[in-house]
């Protein structure tokens, strides 16, 4: 993964975390249930930059490359 794709990734994955708040938001879904969303949005991302980086089997995406 290159460091624009990566930049790329970071974009979407910001989009993504904008657009949970929004429709969360939109709903009227309180705390409690909003925070166990979000929580199990980190993980997601964590776990898959932990496969884009390399380390572990949860992906596929390669590894990143600086050059």
């Amino acid at each position: 993964m290159s460091l624009l794709s990566l930049l790329v990734a970071l974009i979407i994955v910001c989009l993504i975390f904008w657009a949970c708040r929004a429709i969360l938001a939109a709903f009227g879904i309180g705390d409690p249930i909003a925070t166990i969303i979000y929580v199990f949005l980190v993980i997601l991302v964590v776990f898959w930059l932990i496969g884009a980086l390399g380390g572990g089997s949860f992906g596929t995406l390669g590894s990143i490359r600086l050059r």
